[in-house]
């Protein structure tokens, strides 16, 4: 149930570490991770569910937001649905940068069940065109009991500017 619920709905995800407030998520110069992706998640085999692609915006002032492919399930004994993503991050050290991420869970009447919170840590190669890190999903019931938790393994890519 909630294994489908995740895999269903998972996407980038994503490591606090110690952030507080947004100011500063990177200083300037460094590959940046600002902008929009393409990201891949990748699940474990035990999950059983094929990769998903999500879209990831890193804005400058340490915010972010991002949508998840399936972000609706209507399998499994608990189907639900998922928001999109909102979260912060910050510029570790080179071109390493972490993140936590929430999406609401609603059933599909619209009544709260909880959240799902993902937390990671990503590198930017040094081209700033792509991006690996791994994450860690949680599904957070709304009396705070955890009922999933799962690593999954991340890679972006840039959306560039094409024009027609």
């Amino acid at each position: 149930m909630f294994r489908t619920i995740i895999a269903t709905a998972f996407t980038v995800s994503l490591v606090t570490l110690g952030t507080s407030g947004t100011a500063a998520a990177e200083p300037a110069g460094q590959k940046t991770l600002v902008g929009s992706w393409v990201e891949t998640v990748t699940f474990p085999a035990e999950v059983g569910r094929p990769p998903i692609e999500s879209l990831v915006t890193f804005n400058a002032e340490g915010t972010m937001t991002c949508s998840d492919q399936g972000a609706v399930t209507t399998a499994g004994d608990m189907p639900a649905v998922f928001t999109s993503c909102h979260g912060v991050w910050r510029h570790l050290h080179g071109h390493t940068f972490a993140y936590t991420s929430l999406e609401l869970i609603s059933d599909l009447s619209g009544n709260p069940v909880g959240h799902l919170k993902v937390r990671g840590v990503y590198s930017v190669s040094a081209s700033g065109t792509e991006y690996t890190g791994v994450s860690v999903a949680e599904i957070i019931l709304t009396d705070g009991t955890v009922v999933f938790s799962s690593e999954v393994a991340n890679a972006g890519k840039r959306i560039e500017l094409e024009l027609p």
